[in-house]
């Protein structure tokens, strides 16, 4: 909804719910407890626009997310009092994230306004052309929201502030990154919003203790990307031989059955293994590590980097594709 639209108030006295039977107050009785829930009515208004107030210039991360948590299950509307031009709870998630980049003093992002569809919605600089983003609500996961590339409407994550959880969806991601938006924009600019992604994931967890899961923009070295088919051909590793020697590279064999390790520059290594330690969690499925120095290098970067990369994983993506939470993502 556009800020410069103007709040008004339709007054409902029909609407109201009588806290006594209407026959046994006097004239002045009615017309006192109307202008007693009038002012109860106006009284909540007040308290939102606190809410809201401080929601858009608090520059404490608590106060903000203490403000985003009232607003997204405040009930503005009273039966004497009906507010008719709102934001919604999509909107107030928006401005959270938007003020929360803000705070940390992280730009790129553009929070904008749609006369049309009477919404705000999400710009990034240098991929504006391509889409605009929005948060949609789903019932089967009603206690959070995803965030979702208006276009497609692909849910690229799930975010719930009560349960302090964020959940990356690499499924959509790898389809509106590497397949939708790579034939058309630079990859540095998709690079620098999947930064911006990563970042308010960082954010989350920094600031307010969220259980994150990146996907596989992850770019710590502990990090174990879970592979989709726990079967995994052996012809899809034959194949990546093939493709890392067609790129200049070698694919050596690990030092551990069903594994092999893919060095790349600067010092990044990739390694595909099948895990068989009965005694760890992921046994017997598929599994890829990244590795680099400085833990700024994502299994989305290396492919992101790599030509021969991407398309022999884009080639066998029912195979090799990350998992992401079955909870949240079918």
């Amino acid at each position: 909804m556009s800020d410069s639209l103007k709040r008004t108030v339709t007054f409902q006295p029909h609407q109201a719910k009588k806290e006594a039977d209407p026959a046994t107050l006097s004239t002045t009785g009615r017309l006192m407890s109307y202008n007693d829930q009038l002012k109860a009515g106006l009284k909540n208004g007040a308290n939102f626009t606190q809410l809201l107030d401080q929601l858009i210039t608090t520059e404490s991360t608590e106060e903000l997310f203490k403000a985003v948590a009232d607003l997204t299950v405040f009930q503005l509307d009273t039966a004497y009092l009906v507010f008719p031009l709102q934001y919604s709870k999509s909107d107030f998630y928006l401005i959270f994230l938007n003020r929360l980049l803000d705070l940390h003093q992280r730009t790129g992002v553009v929070l904008q306004s749609s006369d049309q569809y009477h919404e705000l919605y999400h710009e990034y600089a240098g991929i504006n052309a391509a889409g605009y983003f929005v948060f949609e609500f789903s019932n089967d996961n009603p206690d959070g929201a995803y965030y979702i590339e208006k276009n497609s409407q692909l849910k690229l994550f799930y975010l719930d502030f009560t349960k302090h959880l964020l959940r990356f969806n690499s499924h959509a991601l790898t389809q509106l990154l590497l397949i939708d938006y790579y034939p058309k924009l630079e990859p540095q600019k998709i690079k620098n919003f999947a930064k911006i992604l990563l970042e308010i994931g960082n954010y989350l967890k920094q600031d307010f203790g969220f259980d994150v899961d990146f996907g596989f923009l992850d770019p710590t070295n502990s990090c174990v990307y879970q592979i989709s088919d726990s079967n995994l051909s052996t012809t899809i590793i034959d194949q990546l031989f093939v493709a890392a020697a067609q790129g200049g590279k070698m694919l050596e064999s690990g030092t551990v059955a069903q594994s092999a390790i893919l060095r790349l520059d600067d010092q990044v290594t990739v390694t595909i293994f099948r895990e068989t330690d009965p005694d760890q969690v992921h046994f017997g499925e598929w599994l890829l590590k990244v590795r680099d120095l400085h833990q700024t290098t994502s299994w989305f970067d290396v492919l992101l980097r790599y030509q021969f990369l991407k398309e022999w994983y884009l080639n066998n993506l029912n195979s090799l594709e990350i998992k992401a939470d079955l909870l949240y993502f079918s």
